[in-house]
């Protein structure tokens, strides 16, 4: 397990019961997207992700092409929007895999 969300599929994600849910999720992930590849918060990273823009340009057509109705949508693997604060670390504003983990990756690494 890496530092971030690893190891999952897209028809894994909630992306909602109808057409319309669907789409707003969609259109949520490719902001964030986007977002990233604008090298939001860059700065603050300790080191400089020489691939990071190649692997989400990938991962943007991924989701730009994945059409979650003809996919087995909602294995139960990541946390919905219930579960978000127990999965999120607060300090570091990163996705972990609470309650699994003691603590998020940075905060662990501190120690």
């Amino acid at each position: 397990m890496g530092r971030g969300a690893v190891g999952f599929g897209l028809g894994e994600l909630d992306w909602g019961d109808s057409r319309q849910e669907r789409a707003a999720a969609a259109g949520f992930l490719l902001r964030v997207l986007d977002l990233a590849l604008s090298r939001h918060r860059w700065e603050e990273l300790p080191y400089v992700p020489s691939r990071a823009e190649e692997h989400l340009r990938t991962y943007r057509t991924m989701v730009q092409d994945f059409d979650p109705e003809t996919t087995q949508i909602g294995t139960g693997v990541l946390p919905g929007p219930q579960e978000a604060a127990r999965a999120s670390c607060v300090r570091h504003r990163v996705l972990s895999a609470l309650p699994f983990w003691e603590a998020c990756v940075f905060c662990t690494a501190e120690d």
